[in-house]
């Protein structure tokens, strides 16, 4: 009797690992979907939407769209197990559609802070079988935030940084709270415009005002405009100390905004390219 009992517990717990490693996943929003993968289950998603670019063998997966222009209809097609998004990520409709369709729905909402990437991670997790693997995602990434912590709290100054977000010379915005680029507070550094909320144009006077010690472009936007020498030449930098120094800065523009489970290595690579 306890054999037949062991071989049953052995054969359902076969049964399950089967069933998990088995399920079909969407993801929509970028952290989202590397929280995912971050859980061992990046070979499960079959389609992602267009801001999920890492890890990258995601971009070429079948594409559900962008944001507002994402169907209920274009992810049904997939016949998903699961889908996993950031809240207001999609239209509310969409939502309700897919919860017609019987399809289980994990969503999540991103606060671009620290506390709220961890709890992301383990609603992820728990929803998806997969708790030990949240746990260890989110106890390394605590770890790593204690050390950078250590590094800041030791570092001799706080310099100044001003976040830009373009695309091109002529649509350049200054990056202020609230738009996921708080990262530099993990990182060390002060907002050069600390009182900006959201996105303001980019105005040469408040960039000469605000004076920053650094100034942080999307990798993608600082190629847009033809790199660093191009962007010592916008108007104002060059009286900058930024602009003085040649202290133009440039990192992954996902990682740098997303807080996903990338936020910490991020966060050091900016406190590293900031704290000679």
């Amino acid at each position: 009797m306890l054999k037949i009992m062991r071989l049953t517990l052995i054969t359902l717990l076969l049964v399950a690992t089967f069933t998990i490693k088995a399920q079909k996943i969407v993801t929509a929003g970028s952290s989202a979907t590397e929280i995912v993968c971050s859980l061992g289950l990046c070979d499960n998603i079959i389609a992602t939407d267009r801001t999920s670019t890492f890890p990258p063998h995601m971009q070429v997966l079948p594409s559900i769209g962008y944001r507002t222009g994402i169907t209920a209809e274009g992810i049904i097609a997939m016949a998903p197990d699961f889908v996993v998004l950031e809240k207001d990520y999609v239209k509310p409709v969409v939502v309700e559609q897919l919860q017609s369709a019987k399809i289980k729905i994990v969503e999540v909402e991103n606060l671009h802070n620290f506390e709220n990437t961890l709890q992301r991670i383990q609603t992820i997790a728990t929803a998806l079988n997969k708790a030990t693997e949240g746990k260890e995602l989110i106890a390394e990434l605590k770890q790593g935030q204690v050390a950078l912590a250590q590094k800041v709290a030791a570092a001799k100054e706080q310099p100044t940084i001003l976040c830009v977000f373009n695309r091109g010379v002529g649509n350049m915005m200054v990056a202020g709270k609230t738009t996921g680029f708080d990262i530099v507070n993990l990182a060390g550094l002060a907002s050069a415009t600390p009182t900006i909320e959201g996105y303001k144009p980019l105005n040469t006077e408040a960039l000469i005002t605000a004076n920053p010690d650094y100034i942080l472009f999307f990798e993608s936007g600082l190629e847009s405009i033809g790199g660093k020498d191009a962007a010592l030449k916008v108007p104002g930098v060059a009286q900058t100390t930024a602009g003085k120094k040649g202290q133009i800065i440039a990192l992954d523009g996902v990682a740098l905004t997303n807080w996903g489970p990338r936020v910490i290595e991020t966060a050091q690579k900016l406190f590293d390219l900031t704290h000679n």
